[in-house]
């Protein structure tokens, strides 16, 4: 098993408790490699633009191997939200560790738009997507990740509601403005040429979205 850049690679059909061959290490290696250089090409021309062979020069592997080591794009694609996912999870609930009600869910969205603002290749392809995040139109198990989130959000509306911190909404409609909100700080970020330090959007992002739900 590799662990790189807070990410276990498995190989297909493994579990992460088997214990690898030399030729599997390599291969894990090769596929870390693919992973990495796939990323950069989504956040350079998009998921649906995105050629193998252009994946393959990025990774400075053959494009045979390559598919040694996936099936395709929508192969890679889909590790690769599985994994970055899996990361931001992890950072929602350290940082909401110990909160509660409204601050909860506001913590949460702040850490959300930190992980994403630092880790540009990751942002740059989920805004090339091209639909409203709030609409969970994402590609492949992106759609997954994105309606998952939205009933997280809503759940932590409907707890804020509840405690009499939030304005009473449909909690569905509440996080589709949240998510908007997100989408909306972290694109305009971006395309100014990340202007300003990722604390401060997110400053923003939390004092607009408090204003929008207090009570």
């Amino acid at each position: 098993m590799i662990v790189l850049r807070n990410r276990t690679t498995v190989l297909p059909g493994r579990s992460r408790g088997d214990v690898t061959t030399a030729a599997e290490e390599r291969q894990l290696l090769y596929r870390e490699r693919v992973l990495d250089a796939a990323e950069r090409e989504f956040a350079r021309v998009g998921y649906a633009d995105a050629r193998m062979p252009d994946v393959a020069r990025e990774a400075g592997l053959s494009l045979a191997t390559v598919y040694k080591t996936c099936t395709g794009k929508a192969e890679i694609w889909d590790d690769l939200q599985g994994s970055r996912m899996a990361g931001l999870l992890e950072a929602v609930a350290a940082a909401t560790a110990g909160t509660a009600g409204l601050e909860r869910l506001l913590v949460g969205v702040g850490a959300t738009a930190a992980y994403l603002a630092e880790r540009p290749d990751y942002l740059a392809m989920s805004l090339r997507v091209g639909t409203a995040w709030a609409s969970a139109d994402g590609v492949g198990v992106q759609r997954t990740v994105w309606s998952d989130g939205l009933e997280s959000i809503a759940a932590g509306h409907a707890a804020a509601v509840a405690a009499g911190e939030a304005t009473p909404l449909r909690s569905s409609v509440a996080a589709g403005l949240v998510v908007s909100a997100l989408q909306v700080w972290l694109s305009d970020w971006w395309r100014s040429g990340r202007d300003r330090p990722v604390a401060e959007v997110v400053d923003e992002l939390v004092d607009h979205l408090r204003r929008l739900l207090v009570a």
